[in-house]
């Protein structure tokens, strides 16, 4: 009877650690499975949040140069003011500006944004710039 009681202790302690086993390895996938979709979850939002500030570093500088040329419209002749564009938006972002029909347009590859401007002879120029007001009229770069 001794032996019989042992042996059903053994067989149950067996089955006990089997069963440990099982629910350790159950709940270790299911947290590494949490953890990935965590992860995709968040690279989708790094994602958007770098888009939105490449629109929002395109429109900071549409508009300083729209208020640029509309401070130039808005004195008296003879001004004329010097500044610098950079090459890269925080030195990374390409952007290309086009002057047209009183817009600015600044573009990069994955974003563009318009500002509406006074008429002005020129275009804005990475690097060094001139804005002046000669007889009434805006030059950029002349």
């Amino acid at each position: 009877m001794l032996k019989f009681l042992i042996a059903e202790t053994r067989r149950k302690m067996k089955h006990l650690k089997s069963q440990s086993s099982m629910e350790f390895f159950t709940l270790t996938g299911l947290a590494f499975l949490m953890v990935i979709i965590f992860v995709a979850a968040s690279a989708s939002e790094v994602k958007e949040f770098r888009e939105q500030k490449e629109f929002f570093l395109i429109k900071d500088l549409a508009l300083k140069l729209q208020k640029e040329v509309t401070i130039a419209a808005s004195v008296e002749d003879g001004y004329e003011r010097g500044f610098n564009l950079p090459e890269k938006l925080e030195n990374i972002i390409d952007y290309y500006i086009t002057t047209k029909n009183n817009t600015i347009t600044i573009n990069s590859s994955k974003t563009v944004f318009s500002a509406a401007i006074p008429d002005v002879i020129g275009n804005f120029t990475k690097g060094s710039n001139k804005i002046e007001r000669i007889n009434g009229q805006i030059y950029l770069n002349r």
